[in-house]
């Protein structure tokens, strides 16, 4: 979950927004989940039209911004005006959640404010504030920074670490996809003119699809040169950037379908798209990285090693920190070699454990898994010694997560994001399962036409 916060001067120009079409239209069925005075939807707009937009928005910009009337303050920004007093906050979900219905959204805005000191809990003479759904995996909280009862405008202190700590408390009660503390660790998401371009082309952000494969071609390289080659292989733009000595200073990548108005692909550099991901962190793991050639697994040996691992982890014996690194590095691996159709899934998973384990990764990698991610990503599809192997492999990929959640208990909010990321993979199985069985069956067919 993550918020953001603004400052404006234009509450009815803010509520105008968030209840019209938005940008490119993507504001669908905008409603009041949540307001001040606990009327909720008692305060949704009455409709003047036959459009979902077409609605009359007088009565509520009137008593969000009455506070800020009877203060004397102005409703549109002064010369060097600075900071206003409207307080916008987005919270939005990972793609990967479920859907909240809106009475959940409203306890969250609450929980929200109340922990950021905007709005506390039964403070009747507090500011006014309402909070709109417009989509499934997001709302926005409008609030005017001025007290009902005195007419004062205040200033909340320290709201956005605030608020990031309440984030990372709702997302372990709820089983959300968590997201790393305000440490600066977490890979950032696609803005909003991101993501409305990628809905427009119906395709995947471009952030997330350069970030997918940034991990794949990191995990198949030991050097920046190989980094490189592998970079293209997966179908991107590579710029590498380098100081006068010629040493890698650090690089760029492109999708080459994701362009600018004047034609040019948008790059972005490797620390853009997370932190672990920036050219000397790459090189600080590839040095750190054994080298050596390397040789294919089997799905069942890698089921066996993954579950080896789990036992003794759960025994209390080995390294946690490098067990979670592993297993993302693994499930990085999965996301290249599995079914097609659940490669997002397993590098979902991936990131959110990530997420929740930043301030422990390590720069040398998890040893062994990361050893056994790079032999996956050798082959074409999952090699497997029977029809249960890659059954096995996915279930004891959950196990393993599960191992590390139990390990992070201290930590609830990193511990239910991780089981969370457990289940994901779980759900996984009936897919390994299908697949398998499309090998079997295509095997017998082989077998019959050579008969």
């Amino acid at each position: 979950m993550i918020a953001k916060v603004v400052h404006g001067w234009r509450a009815g120009g803010l509520l105008a927004y968030l209840f019209g079409p938005g940008v490119a239209d993507e504001h669908r069925n905008p409603r009041v989940v949540a307001t001040w005075d606990g009327r909720d939807a008692g305060w949704q707009p009455a409709r003047r039209g036959a459009g979902e937009h077409d609605l009359e928005l007088g009565s509520l910009i009137r008593a969000l911004q009455a506070p800020a009337v009877a203060a004397g303050l102005p409703l549109r920004a002064p010369k060097d005006a600075g900071r206003g007093y409207v307080w916008h906050c987005s919270v939005r979900l990972a793609e990967s959640d479920r859907v909240l219905q809106d009475t959940e959204w409203a306890s969250i805005a609450r929980e929200l404010l109340h922990d950021a000191g905007v709005a506390i809990r039964g403070d009747r003479g507090g500011p006014r504030w309402v909070a709109i759904r417009h989509a499934e995996d997001h709302i926005h909280i409008a609030a005017v920074l001025v007290r009902q009862d005195t007419s004062r405008r205040f200033w909340p202190r320290h709201d956005y670490p605030k608020l990031r700590a309440s984030a990372q408390r709702i997302e372990a009660r709820l089983g959300l996809r968590a997201t790393a503390p305000a440490a600066k660790v977490a890979a950032k998401r696609p803005h909003r003119g991101e993501l409305a371009k990628a809905e427009r082309e119906s395709r995947r952000p471009a952030r997330e699809v350069l970030r997918a494969a940034a991990r794949r071609a990191a995990l198949r390289s030991t050097s920046v040169v190989e980094f490189e080659q592998a970079l293209q292989r997966e179908g991107l733009l590579v710029m590498i950037r380098r100081g006068p000595s010629g040493d890698a200073l650090g690089y760029a990548v492109a999708l080459p379908p994701d362009l600018l108005a004047a034609g040019e692909p948008v790059f972005y550099s490797g620390s853009k798209l997370a932190p672990d991901l920036s050219m000397p962190r790459l090189q600080q793991r590839w040095d750190a990285q054994p080298r050596g050639p390397l040789s294919r697994v089997a799905a069942s040996t890698a089921a066996r090693r993954v579950g080896r691992i789990a036992d003794a982890l759960g025994a209390g014996h080995g390294d946690f920190a490098a067990a979670g690194q592993g297993l993302c590095d693994v499930l990085t691996a999965m996301s290249a070699v599995a079914d097609v159709g659940d490669r997002y899934r397993f590098s979902a998973a991936a990131d959110q454990i990530r997420a929740a384990t930043s301030t422990q990764l390590r720069l040398q990698g998890g040893g062994e898994l990361t050893q056994l991610a790079r032999r996956l990503l050798l082959v074409r599809r999952l090699q497997s010694d029977g029809e249960q192997a890659g059954v096995e492999l996915t279930l004891a990929l959950a196990r393993l997560a599960l191992v590390v959640a139990e390990r992070h208990r201290r930590r609830p909010h990193a511990r239910a994001a991780i089981e969370s990321a457990a289940r994901i993979i779980r759900s996984l199985e009936p897919s390994a399962r299908s697949a398998q069985a499309r090998v079997a069956i295509s095997r017998e067919r082989a077998r019959s036409q050579t008969r």
